[in-house]
This record gives C-alpha cells, structure tokens and sequence, in this order.
C-alpha cells in the first residue's frame, strides 16, 4: 500500500489557489441524473418544477450516457460549504514516473482516519490510473488482446501484478465498485497470465472551468453507510478567458456528485465517487 500522511483539519482551499475568489454571493446549483424524477426526490421538489428551472431540459439528456446533465436544481443561489477538511498526502514511492507517485487531495475532517485513507487513495488511483489517464505505465505491449488491453504493466508501474493490485482495490473500495470496473466494456484492467496485470492506455481532458470542489457534512444513512456529496465548482460565465490572465475568477455554478462510503468489518470502503474535473 501507498504510505500517508494527514495535516491537521483546516478550512477548504478551492484547488485552483490564489486564481480562484471564493464565491460569497451564492451560486447556481446542478445535479445530473438518471432522470428528472430523481431529481425531483433528492431535492425535495416536483418534475414540473425542474423543467420550468431548466427549459432546455430534454437537450440536457445523453442518449449515450442515458443521463440528464447539470440540471439547475433551485432557484435561489446555492451558499457553498465550508466545512472543514483534511490534506491527506498519497505516496507511492515505487512508482517510475515522478508525476504518478503522488496525490494531495482534500477529505471531508469528519472522517476518521482510515476512512480518510481510503477516499484520499481512491482520488490517487482515479486521478492517475481511471480517470484523467486509464492504465498503467510502463507497459509491455501485446497484439492481439481482447478490447482496448494493449499489454501487461511492467516494473515502475503502480502495480505488476495482479494480486497486489486486486488487494490495494479491496483496501480502498466496495466489491460491487471493483466488479463494476473490471466487468466494464471495455475493461480497462485484467488479470493476465502468471499474475500479470492486463492494461489499457489512454487520456481524457479535463474541464477549463473546473475551479475547485468542497463537500457537505457526512451522514450516516440507516444502511450503516455515510454519504455526502463533492461540491464541484466552475465558472460557466461567457466571460471566462481561461487561466492565462490575472484577474481573478469568482465560481459562479456548483454541481453535486454524491460520495458513498460503506463499512466493512476490515473498515470504510469507497462505493462511489467521481473525479471533479
């Protein structure tokens, strides 16, 4: 496993630091979802009343994804939280590339440590190996494997073989999210011959708007588990330019992505999360 190291909890920093003003006016809130009548039950609210808030609503809806994206979810402003968090440093020291060995990331200060842990070390893992890049490097490459798998990861990578990394995964999240991922199609891991891992390769951009994220208080659910949410901010104003310049930018829009932790008899487990860019 990754070693870490935890600071004390503090206030939440947006991401983006000194070019980012935290947005005291309020914010437009959003939330994506399978359907408008999701919507309408986690906030409290009816369906007409979402598509009166969002007239464009049925354009928001991805025959692909079969989803309905960043859908205005109330019409006052949205106050952007700001509990406290804890910086928890993710450190793979065996890792080749310098950039992939670390992981700084913000969790909620509520959390115990070891629930701490595992969303920092699922951020680590999302960020650098599913999410902004897919698969590990160094790899070997192979002709002829099944779906997008180019070869097996070789020394350097963050795991090579299979059975370490199947055990980092039960350390850090649920087994229906491990199922859930090696089961995908395409699958971006597998298990190779003599404990070899299988691995795709590929980037993904991230969003220019992206400003930061927060979180709201966890709960503890009556199913044992503690769910909140990632408050992602962004600025969707025409006049954003980017972040060549040096003026400042205020976030106007925040869209929440639910954060689910379970608990085991070995601690948390991360159920679902999704990287804010």
């Amino acid at each position: 496993m990754p070693d870490y190291t935890f600071s004390a909890p503090h206030k939440p920093l947006l991401q983006q630091g000194k070019k980012v003003v935290w947005p005291t006016e309020g914010v437009t809130l959003r939330y994506s979802a399978d359907s408008l009548e999701e919507v309408a039950e986690i906030f409290h609210t009816t369906v007409e009343n979402i598509k009166e808030l969002n007239p464009d609503w049925q354009d928001n809806y991805s025959r692909n994804g079969g989803r309905y994206w960043d859908l205005k979810v109330q019409a006052e402003p949205y106050t952007v939280p700001e509990n406290n968090v804890v910086t928890v440093t993710v450190n793979a020291p065996w890792v080749e590339g310098y950039y992939d060995r670390t992981e700084v990331s913000d969790v909620p200060a509520s959390l115990d440590k070891q629930a701490r842990a595992a969303l920092a070390s699922a951020y680590y893992f999302q960020y650098h190996w599913f999410g902004m890049h897919a698969g590990f490097m160094p790899f070997e490459s192979v002709e002829g494997l099944p779906g997008w798998l180019q070869g097996y990861a070789t020394d350097g990578a963050f795991y090579t073989k299979f059975s370490e990394f199947s055990s980092f995964l039960h350390t850090v999240y649920s087994d229906a999210w491990i199922d859930d991922m090696l089961n995908m199609d395409p699958a971006p891991f597998a298990e190779g011959e003599s404990d070899t891992i299988l691995t795709i390769d590929g980037d993904r951009g991230s969003n220019i708007a992206y400003c930061g994220h927060v979180f709201t208080e966890p709960e503890l659910q009556p199913d044992g588990s503690l769910t909140f949410y990632q408050v992602v901010l962004t600025c969707e104003s025409e006049d954003f330019a980017g972040w060549a310049g040096d003026d400042p930018v205020v976030p106007d829009t925040a869209t929440l992505s639910p954060v689910r932790l379970i608990p085991t008899e070995d601690g948390w487990r991360v159920d679902e999360l999704e990287l804010p860019t």
